[in-house]
């Protein structure tokens, strides 16, 4: 149905199936939800998979072409690598450190021999299809399998998720990242078999995306701290040792530093103007775009669906919320299975202290985020927030859990008629079989709110798909997501057969010495399209006719929409024909009804 649908959108533009997919989803755990008694725990798998695959093939599927913006560079790394069949530092960027854009394509491409932009589209998605199936094992383990069949769809549900094809270093780094931490929290793994699997992991995610890296390496160093400290009071198994503490940043070290260098530099350099931008901690226009719209910034100025989408992230944040907090509150009861103490009643096993300490620091990085202002601006939380969820995704269903047992009691509490109450008023029973009858309808009530506690995570969960995935947007009339529409808040990053056309010839044409004068995802297009290096573009001066001396690349947006997208002291759009003058006096060599290129 994600296949067909998005044909018909291609086609036709007409994206009726595709909403009722979108609509569909939601029924279906919905379905399950109801019926969880009777749904087989076999069939949970094959749900979570085919749920996956097929969020994941929408935004693959969508062009001919490439969608995003890192991703046509990465293109370009691979094409490079392809063409001389062999891996080379070629840019010194921090994506001659991402093998997982390069060379692995280039591995599937000289077997599977497909064409290399549609193989480029959907390799990412097809191995990343797998990751709500990591969150569902390393889930069930300690809330069952329906309640980890929530958590996934919940990892699943994020706006994150539905673009990865967007990030291919950045889908692969959290793939390993969970396959990670699903090693680590197996018990049916043989201890030295699960050590060589997580440093093999480590090394994956090590060569797929540098800031995936960094903040897996904080994680289990804030992890290790955390453990040594509790262990000076508690008999703890410890689960990250100092062997692979130091393991990991020599790797990183050699890596990044004496292999590839610029992403070391980068890390560096990201920690020192981190410490610097303290002075800003109370500016909030320090931080980033995402950031700001979080916290409710200029949300008077929205529409109806933006406010939804806002109320109900928050929503997710205050369950995850209540579900680490409980678990620091109730630590004993939820953690710490070698103290034997009593474990709580909504928990299938209890958390290892290594876990509890991995869900502390990811909370830790989340609020660290926030609040230091030049972090926010140089790594979106978006790509933080699909990291940690990983981990954290359990707690937002526990955080459901709870809710709903405390929204029962508060409720009963109200009308004032208890279930003890009701249950207790017309017998005469001595004082201790009351107190006894009491705790045991109480324990009973308590079970059974357990058990419809799906109802709250639910009233969350869908409403919150259904903003991230476009839909609430698209019922009122706002044409957000590309994935629906052909035009829109997000048409820039569309790149149409013309404009391919026209940057092939470009790059199989035109001088190599001259610059290349276009906007923003132009430049991209060039480098994906028409093999040509952002060295010899410039992104920012189209509008700036003294500047120009060289070539100019127009696409379908800049023609066709008369839309000029330019990121200089900021992201904004421009009216073509408001710059007409500028193409008055220069040589238009190449049209093709949609991409234009002219000589000065």
């Amino acid at each position: 149905l994600s296949i067909f649908g998005m044909h018909v959108m291609n086609t036709t533009d007409n994206n009726l199936i595709l909403m009722f997919l979108l609509f569909l989803i939601p029924a279906y755990v919905a379905f399950v939800c109801v019926f969880n008694q009777k749904f087989s725990k076999r069939l949970y798998p094959v749900a979570i998979f085919l749920i996956s695959i097929s969020l994941l093939l929408l935004m693959s599927l969508r062009s001919n072409h490439l969608i995003g913006v890192d991703a046509h560079l990465e293109y370009y790394f691979f094409r490079t690598i392809l063409n001389n069949l062999h891996w080379s530092v070629l840019g010194h960027s921090t994506l001659d450190a991402c093998l997982a854009i390069s060379l692995l394509p280039t591995i599937y491409q000289s077997i599977l021999n497909t064409p290399p932009e549609f193989l480029y589209k959907i390799l990412y998605s097809l191995i990343y299809s797998i990751s709500p199936l990591v969150i569902y094992i390393l889930s069930k383990k300690y809330i069952g399998d329906f309640y980890g069949f929530l958590a996934s769809c919940f990892f699943m549900f994020q706006t994150m998720f539905l673009w990865i094809t967007c990030n291919p270093r950045t889908s692969l780094a959290i793939l390993f990242f969970a396959l990670a931490m699903m090693t680590l929290f197996n018990d049916r793994i043989d201890p030295l078999k699960k050590r060589v699997l997580f440093i093999v992991f480590m090394a994956s995610c090590l060569v797929s995306h540098y800031s995936t890296t960094y903040i897996f390496f904080f994680i289990i160093l804030g992890t290790f701290i955390g453990v040594e400290m509790l262990s000076k009071k508690y008999t703890v198994k410890k689960v990250v040792s100092l062997t692979i503490i130091v393991l990991f940043f020599a790797m990183i070290f050699f890596w990044y530093s004496q292999v590839t260098e610029t992403a070391f530099n980068a890390g560096v350099g990201y920690i020192e103007n981190t410490l610097i931008s303290l002075n800003q901690f109370f500016v909030e226009e320090s931080r980033s775009s995402g950031i700001q719209a979080m916290l409710g910034t200029g949300i008077g100025q929205k529409g109806i669906p933006h406010k939804i989408e806002f109320v109900f992230t928050w929503l997710t944040f205050a369950l995850i919320g209540i579900g680490v907090i409980t678990l620091i509150r109730r630590y004993k009861e939820m953690s710490f299975p070698e103290l034997n103490f009593k474990r709580s009643d909504f928990l299938k096993d209890k958390f290892e202290v290594g876990y509890f300490m991995i869900a502390l620091a990811c909370s830790g990085l989340l609020v660290v985020t926030v609040a230091l202002p030049f972090i926010s601006q140089h790594y979106g939380i978006d790509r933080l927030y699909s990291v940690i969820i990983t981990i954290l995704s359990v707690f937002f269903v526990i955080g459901g859990m709870i809710l709903w047992k405390y929204l029962n009691r508060a409720f009963a509490v109200l009308q004032g008629k208890t279930l003890t109450n009701l249950s207790l008023k017309k017998k005469a029973l001595p004082k201790k079989q009351k107190e006894g009858r009491k705790g045991e309808i109480w324990k009973g009530e308590e079970k059974a709110s357990e058990v419809r506690a799906y109802l709250i995570i639910l009233l969350v969960l869908i409403p919150h798909f259904l903003s991230v995935s476009g839909v609430t947007y698209q019922m009122f009339g706002y044409h957000r997501t590309i994935i629906l529409n052909s035009g829109g808040e997000q048409d820039y990053l569309f790149v149409h057969d013309q404009d391919s056309y026209g940057a092939k010839w470009l790059g199989d044409y035109t001088e190599r010495r001259q610059r290349i004068y276009t906007d923003f995802i132009g430049g991209d297009v060039l480098a994906s399209q028409g093999m040509i290096p952002l060295s010899l573009t410039d992104r920012s001066s189209l509008l700036e006719d003294k500047k120009i001396k060289g070539y100019i690349y127009l696409r379908y947006y800049n023609t066709i929409e008369n839309k000029i997208h330019i990121i200089k002291g900021g992201s904004k759009i421009y009216n073509t024909s408001d710059y007409v003058d500028i193409f008055i006096n220069k040589n238009k060599i190449y049209a093709n009804g949609g991409a234009e290129v002219y000589k000065t």
